[in-house]
């Protein structure tokens, strides 16, 4: 009987069809930044309950059945990387973090916008590891290192003295 029934399964191999999904939807930025805008597009001081914050998503994105799910995790994430800061039932940005945004946000228009530049980046690669070696050694790349070459005289008691308030400040 098995010997039947493995003939009769073996030459009769199926195989499905697939069709492929349509991706319609466009894809939209991480929840992080989407949070992070609706805060600061609508300055409220006191920051955005989480309601507004996902009223503000659900106009400007087309986002799924599951966001809320997502808002809430993204929120929590945020809060407790400490991101936001959250009072009572108010997400705000805090100061730092709005500056980090800002500058990313720049950033990355920036690169939108000057996409030529990228043609130049290897050729300054190419100079920078000719003199790399004396670059390192010699401490060029900080404009700090002008102002520490005058007082040749007393070198050796200023690094001491650089030393002792470095390991001061780590201990506290």
């Amino acid at each position: 009987m098995s010997s039947s029934s493995s003939s009769s399964s073996s030459p009769a191999p199926r195989k499905r069809k697939r069709t492929p999904k349509k991706k319609s939807k466009t894809r939209n930025p991480p929840y992080q930044e989407m949070i992070y805008e609706a805060i600061l597009t609508t300055r409220i001081r006191k920051g955005l309950s989480r309601q507004s914050i996902s009223n503000y998503i659900k106009e400007n994105y087309d986002v799924s059945k599951t966001h809320n799910f997502y808002l809430r995790t993204s929120l929590a994430k945020l809060v407790e990387e400490e991101c936001l800061i959250q009072d009572k039932q108010h997400f705000a940005l805090d100061s730092e973090e709005r500056q980090r945004y800002r500058a990313l946000k720049k950033r990355r228009l920036n690169k939108k916008k000057k996409p030529a530049k990228k043609k130049k980046a290897p050729t300054k690669r190419k100079t920078k590891g000719k003199g790399k070696g004396k670059g390192k050694g010699k401490g060029k790349g900080k404009g700090k290192g002008k102002g520490k070459k005058t007082p040749t005289k007393g070198k050796g008691k200023g690094k001491g003295k650089g030393k002792g308030k470095g390991k001061g400040k780590k201990k506290n």
